[in-house]
């Protein structure tokens, strides 16, 4: 047996924001990538059955396709299955990993926002994002190939939903990947009316 996959001319999303010498990615581009990562893993976590949970969410494992549409790469995926005998510590390990993979979405967003790679760990990016003031230094954090053409109330709209995937506490997420994702939805949809 073969897998196939599509020819991803633009390489990985990791490529795309740190090669220094690729055309930069434009707002609108990492605003759709955004976008389309919140669908692919609502779609893997939600509407898959079983369940495929897990896969690590970073910009080395989103691929662009030729029109910069993100493709969410698999490899190394297992599945949760629902054995009865297992019932409620099958039910904590998905809450856990559902929890695991909107913090790693936040940080994508982070590093979509900022163009800094969040290396080999995510603390940087994600204490700034949770300090009280954080707000002030926001435009002194966005990704300076932006060059300054970017939607102001988009930015922060991101950037806040980062800070809600990132929130830790509880062992519970604040919000759910579809929460996510209809939000985005809906704010990229009132721009284009």
């Amino acid at each position: 047996r073969f897998l196939v996959f599509d020819q991803m001319e633009n390489r990985s999303l990791k490529e795309c924001l740190h090669d220094p010498l690729r055309t930069p990615l434009n707002w609108r581009t990492r605003l759709q990538v955004a976008i389309d990562v919140a669908a692919a893993l609502e779609y893997l976590y939600y509407f898959c059955d079983p369940p495929v949970f897990h896969v690590t969410v970073n910009s080395s494992n989103v691929m662009m396709d030729a029109d910069f549409v993100a493709k969410f790469q698999l490899s190394d995926v297992s599945v949760v299955g629902h054995d009865a005998s297992e019932g409620s510590h099958a039910e904590e390990r998905i809450q856990q990993r559902r929890t695991e993979l909107v913090f790693q979405y936040g940080v994508l967003l982070l590093e979509l926002v900022t163009g800094q790679s969040p290396g080999g760990g995510d603390g940087d990016l994600v204490r700034w994002v949770q300090e009280p003031g954080f707000a002030g230094s926001m435009q002194r954090m966005v990704d300076a190939d932006l060059g300054g053409t970017y939607d102001a109330g988009e930015l922060r709209d991101l950037v806040i939903v980062a800070r809600l995937c990132t929130r830790q506490g509880s062992g519970t997420a604040v919000v759910s990947i579809p929460q996510v994702l209809r939000y985005l939805q809906g704010k990229v949809g009132d721009k284009n009316r």
